[in-house]
């Protein structure tokens, strides 16, 4: 009973609820649907664009780091490709890339081996090495393995007509770099990959301020700094496990595994930024205008920063006057003709991706 007139009520009050007066227009539910495919494309479209962009600037990066990954490189070709299905989603991936059911180049990188070698946008990757290849991620990985220096024939499908090209990729750090849909500003790294958002790719305003946030986290990658977190939570935790011991499961916190977890984490963020200016000026970008891109990041986005990208990061005072410090050091070697090798402290050796 009680809950009947709990219903009736609740309906008595939405019928009462105020509601537009006007008529508003309204289109046909084709128009719709086709408004609808239209809002998939561009957005596929935008993450076509965002990820070319930011594979651009990494293959620079990372191929003039090579020698300080040490042995966390690869073969590096420089061509994206896809294929698509026939249902909703692969449809629309033809009509915005251009392919088809076979894997198909939608996109090649300017300088790149690929290029080198003749590829272009449109081929249709038909054998690598004489193997054939039944879908982009075949094709992917099967190029993604070929050695440095390494040449291999392709063969290639052009406007109906089948030909074989000779590829060879260059070295450069193996950590793939993938951009997610997500509009918050934040970038990170987990040791073995590197993930940064469409937010962050579009607050860059320049691809000398995106290679900025992909050379920080390649630092944190090859400097192992993600290691060395899982090492430290490690510890923590057999400090709490001993307690836990000790006193007879009274103690249940885990207060040691936390806080081990995040020592050191704001120097690990300055060495990343240290490290990471190094490799844009070995990849000869300029490193001038990096203090400036941070505080614009810190004072255009304060919460969103703090509390997505920057929570564990120095303080923004210390850290542009560390990065100003970073760049007079890099200006005053490429000066004085010595190597672009960060500093260590003396009986360290680095970078540990090197040992």
């Amino acid at each position: 009973m009680i809950r009947t007139v709990i219903v009736l009520a609740a309906t008595a009050l939405l019928g009462a609820c105020a509601a537009p007066i006007t008529r508003t227009a309204a289109g046909s539910s084709d128009a719709v649907d086709k408004e609808a495919r239209f809002q998939r494309e561009l957005a596929l479209q935008q993450h076509a664009d965002d990820s070319l962009r930011a594979a651009r600037v990494y293959q620079r990066l990372r191929v003039a780091a090579a020698d300080i990954c040490g042995k966390d490189t690869t073969g590096l070709v420089g061509v994206m490709v896809a294929s698509a299905s026939n249902d909703a989603n692969g449809q629309t991936l033809q009509r915005v890339l251009g392919v088809g059911a076979q894997p198909t180049v939608w996109a090649v990188i300017d300088g790149s081996p690929a290029q080198r070698a003749g590829i272009a946008k449109g081929d249709v990757v038909l054998a690598v090495a004489g193997n054939s290849m039944v879908d982009s991620n075949r094709a992917r990985e099967t190029l993604a393995g070929i050695a440095p220096g390494e040449t291999v024939p392709i063969t290639i499908r052009r406007a109906g007509q089948d030909q074989q090209v000779a590829l060879s990729p260059e070295l450069g750090c193996r950590y793939p770099l993938s951009i997610t849909q997500q509009q918050i500003i934040n970038a990170f790294a987990d040791g073995e990959k590197i993930a940064i958002t469409q937010g962050m790719v579009s607050f860059a305003r320049t691809d000398d301020e995106l290679a900025l946030v992909i050379a920080h986290e390649m630092a944190h990658n090859l400097m192992k700094h993600i290691e060395a977190k899982k090492q430290n939570a490690a510890g923590g935790f057999l400090a709490d496990l001993a307690l836990a011991v000790l006193t007879r499961g009274a103690y249940k916190d885990a207060s040691f595994t936390n806080a081990a977890a995040q020592a050191y984490s704001q120097e690990f963020e300055a060495e990343a930024d240290y490290v990471g200016l190094y490799i844009m000026a070995k990849a000869g970008l300029p490193i001038d205008e990096a203090p400036k891109f941070w505080r614009r990041m810190a004072i255009a986005h304060p919460a969103n920063i703090k509390t997505n990208h920057s929570a564990s990061h120095p303080s923004t005072a210390s850290r542009m006057v560390a990065l100003e410090a970073t760049v007079a050091e890099i200006k005053a070697k490429i000066a004085a003709g010595q190597p672009l090798e960060p500093n260590v402290k003396e009986g360290k050796f680095a970078p540990p991706a090197g040992q």
